[in-house]
């Protein structure tokens, strides 16, 4: 074992000193500065949390980062830091890297690309001057990035919110950007990693330099988005709590021309006869944020373009989260390519998105495809076109209600574990989503009951959407559960405890399927919400497989048909369409501008197609579910790989347990079993999950010794009549009352699994506390920690070893 100085003795004893005598001293010295959030795992019902990735010091001027210093301990190498300070200068857009052991200090600048051995750190003053070389800037450029961040926002907790470190260098760089006269300027981050807070702390900074520079006149601030709800929630949720209401202005009504910020949809401008385009100068603004900016308001085409060419003088703002494609391209040859990007991978990776698994589920229809017989006839005596219709007609050209009957009850059974996990199913058009509701409520007759609105739909013809959907998006609400929708949820709305996406109904545009994964990857660890799932019964989740796409999900799973018989394990089935009469997936279009709250069209083309010709109603049914093939994620490269699930996971639990004794010894202790948990987890294996159904009373331990070494499972009553039977003689050497804790504990066991027997609370469990006093029963074993050691050696008895 290596001895020496621990890192925090060299940063306590050597490092904070010669910063100190530096010039670094107090705030300008951030430890610890964190780069990743905790992470947390889910294992089973339980959560874990893996800990959080700090940089050892990041050096600051005025909140900006200027240097990043990496401590080792002090009888390593220097050098061996330096690479990780690389890593986090990069990261960080800082232009000073140091490494040190205490004894040795390495700087590499990242300007000059220069790395040398220097006696002392760089004072402020030249760390400052070093900055503004690396990004550019001038006088006006430094006194720009040198305004504090707005700290008036707080967190749930009373806290103030703080950029994350992302969130600062996005915000830097547009600073940046606007210093270099740069007039359009694109800032791409994922769903869900702030983009909002993003933007209201650029508009702060940007006032504050303002107010300085020119004092004579207000600097003024359109937000500007194609949707109520991206109007409204950034103007209360971020700008009301950092600025107040006074400078805020929502247009809509007569103009206020004495205000700050201004908020307005496109529609709430150049809709219909109340044209308000013209009650504000082109040259009123300096600044307009554009949210959803690849919605189209780039486009030359687009009527929703004369805002932006109304308001050309003023610096223009795109935020999106979608990145480049071929139908955004626009977007992208308007603003130019992004300042700055944080993908939704660099986001769960950090811990900052929540994690997903992906369930592909494949419905015979969509499977075989379905063919009607010659001359048969839909619910209105309709005789149905000859031919084989498949995934991309189904709800469009033919309705099949019984395979929403099938998917309805698939998603009840998924739903049973949690019927409060709140859930978004994305259907075709508001028909179907209402055919959806309707197969759900079927299903779920006992939950409607307590709960009317327990599911419900959500689109642009709902008369009672706006009230549904802030129900639905709020946390603190507990109903509906359940939105089926259309494209009205698709984008722009903000439900932080979302469970579930599923996805029925085909997404051709790769745009549209990052901006439905998006509903999902916030995290709400206040109702356990750490990571989330997405049902896919139309094999839309192939764009995971897409080089394009930049999120990966935890694993994906292939559920067995119901009936326990497998029909097809190839990967085309999952997106398999059969030929005949399908169409090729529509576009994504954007939303009814004459709707506040954005509306919920058909796919282009099928609303013509709807009023030119029938959708065929089918009420005949005998669909099953079929699939047996299961996905993963192969870490080294983040892509999906197919492989048998089984086979995956027995790999991962021998790379844990050379033997089965070897696992039996590690799952018999409490310590060392959520340790495995814990490293399953993180590989993608959730051990709950696999517990097949209406085997409750097998012991997770013996579906791992199956998998990985093919030995027979035991049931947990088969574990505890085998102790009973090698372990009687022991049993009888106890005392009266010890033997009765032991075997009433073996009773737990067998009835409810091994965690409530490791408990440290397994005294207070009602069958045990019958028998008396926790005194009592220490005394019954002799004293306290003789009675510990009987409890782990009958937990030792129960996975002895499996070859005996």
């Amino acid at each position: 074992m290596t001895s020496g100085p621990l890192e925090r003795e060299t940063c306590r004893d050597v490092v904070v000193p010669a910063l100190a005598a530096a010039g670094w001293t107090g705030a300008d010295v951030r430890e610890q500065y964190p780069v990743k959030a905790g992470r947390t795992l889910r294992l089973g019902s339980r959560a874990r949390n893996l800990g959080d990735g700090f940089v050892d010091y990041v050096l600051e001027i005025d909140q900006v980062p200027v240097a990043v210093v990496e401590a080792k301990r002090a009888y390593r190498s220097a050098s061996d830091g330096l690479q990780q300070a690389l890593r986090y200068a990069q990261q960080l857009d800082v232009p000073l890297a140091y490494a040190t052991n205490g004894d040795e200090i390495i700087e590499r600048d990242l300007v000059s690309g220069r790395e040398r051995r220097v006696e002392a750190y760089a004072a402020p003053a030249e760390a400052w001057a070093r900055y503004a070389h690396l990004h550019d800037l001038d006088a006006a450029g430094q006194a720009l990035h040198s305004k504090g961040f707005n700290r008036e926002k707080r967190l749930a907790t009373g806290d103030v919110q703080e950029p994350r470190w992302y969130q600062a260098v996005a915000i830097r760089r547009v600073l940046s950007a606007v210093a270099r006269h740069e007039r359009r300027i694109l800032l791409l981050m994922a769903t869900g990693t702030g983009k909002t807070f993003t933007a209201m702390q650029i508009v702060h900074l940007l006032r504050e330099y303002h107010r300085v520079a020119n004092p004579e006149r207000n600097y003024r601030v359109l937000y500007l988005a194609d949707r109520d709800a991206l109007v409204a929630d950034p103007m209360r949720k971020d700008f009301a709590q950092a600025f107040g209401g006074e400078p805020l202005f929502r247009v809509g009504g007569a103009a206020n021309l004495n205000r700050e910020v201004y908020f307005a949809t496109y529609q709430s401008l150049v809709q219909g006869d109340e044209d308000r385009l013209g009650e504000y100068r082109p040259d009123f603004f300096d600044l307009v944020i554009v949210d959803e900016c690849h919605r189209g308001s780039a486009s030359e085409n687009s009527s929703w373009r004369r805002i932006l060419d109304h308001f050309d003088a003023a610096i223009q703002l795109g935020l999106t989260a979608t990145p480049k494609q071929g139908d955004t391209v626009d977007t992208y040859r308007y603003f130019g390519e992004p300042v700055f990007t944080y993908s939704l991978r660099q986001g769960i990776e950090d811990g900052y998105l929540a994690p997903y698994r992906v369930r592909r589920v494949t419905l015979s229809p969509d499977a075989d495809g379905w063919e009607p017989t010659p001359g048969q006839r839909d619910r209105f005596g309709r005789e149905i076109p000859e031919g084989v219709y498949g995934t991309r007609d189904f709800e469009r050209v033919l309705r099949l209600l019984a395979r929403t009957d099938l998917a309805a009850g698939y998603l009840s059974r998924l739903l049973r574990a949690d019927p409060t996990a709140r859930t978004m199913v994305f259907c075709v058009d508001t028909q179907h989503a209402d055919e959806m509701r309707q197969a759900l409520v079927d299903a779920n007759p006992d939950l409607v009951a307590d709960d009317p609105e327990w599911v419900v739909r959500i689109v642009g013809v709902e008369g009672e959407k706006q009230r549904l959907l802030e129900a639905f998006c709020d946390p603190h609400q507990t109903s509906p559960v359940v939105a089926t929708t259309s494209r009205l949820l698709s984008t722009g709305i903000d439900v932080p405890d979302l469970k579930y996406v599923v996805i029925f109904r085909p997404v051709g545009s790769m745009v549209e399927f990052k901006q439905i994964i998006g509903r999902g990857t916030r995290l709400y660890p206040e109702k356990g919400k750490t990571s989330f799932e997405i049902v896919d019964f139309v094999g839309a989740t192939s764009h995971f497989e897409d080089p394009d796409f930049d999120g990966y999900p935890v694993r994906i799973i292939h559920d067995p048909p119901l009936d326990g018989t497998a029909q097809g394990s190839d990967e085309s089935e999952a997106t398999n369409h059969a030929s005949g009469v399908s169409e090729p997936v529509p576009p994504f279009t954007a939303h009814n501008p004459e709707d506040p709250v954005g509306g919920d069209p058909l796919p282009a083309g099928a609303d013509a197609a709807s009023r030119s010709s029938p959708t065929f109603v089918v009420d005949e049914g005998g669909f099953t579910v079929v699939s047996e093939s299961v996905h993963v994620v192969d870490n080294s490269t983040g892509r999906l790989r197919l492989t048998e699930y089984g086979e995956y996971v027995a790999g991962v639990v021998r790379r844990l347990a050379p033997t089965p004794g070897d696992l039996a010894t590690q799952w018999s202790r409490r310590p060392s079993r959520e340790e495995i948990l814990t490293v399953l987890e993180g590989e993608g294996v959730v051990v709950d999950d696999l517990l097949p159904a209406g085997e409750g009373d097998v012991d997770p331990f013996d579906l791992l010794v199956q998998l990985a070494w093919g030995l027979p499972s035991r049931t947990r009553a088969e574990r505890v009549r085998r102790v009973r039977t090698r372990h009687h003689a022991d049993l009888e050497l106890r005392s009266e009352l010890a033997r009765r804790v032991l075997t009433r504990l073996l009773d737990v066991y067998a009835e409810r699994g091994i965690d409530e027997v490791s408990s440290p609370q397994r005294l207070r469990l009602p069958e045990i506390a019958a028998l008396g006093s926790a005194r009592e029963i220490a005394t019954a074993f002799g004293d306290p920690a003789t009675m510990h050691q009987a409890i782990d050696e009958l937990q030792t008895w129960l996975y002895s070893t499996e070859s005996a």
